[in-house]
């Protein structure tokens, strides 16, 4: 079985926030990266079942 999964299952980097940070900015910041950890949690879910299907088969 591949690896191919897990590497779609990635983490997403916390933005980078100081002091001096537009706080409405952050927000959106942390929007994007939290959509962006989404879509590596479906992937990784869609691929997942890709790879049962195929198994099922064999």
């Amino acid at each position: 079985m591949s690896r191919d999964c897990e590497q779609l299952a990635r983490n997403v980097d916390d933005p980078a926030i100081s002091e001096s940070s537009d706080p409405w900015r952050s927000i959106g910041e942390y929007a994007v990266a939290l959509g962006e950890a989404n879509g590596n949690i479906d992937a990784t879910r869609e691929c997942q079942r890709r790879q049962r299907e195929r198994l099922k088969g064999k």
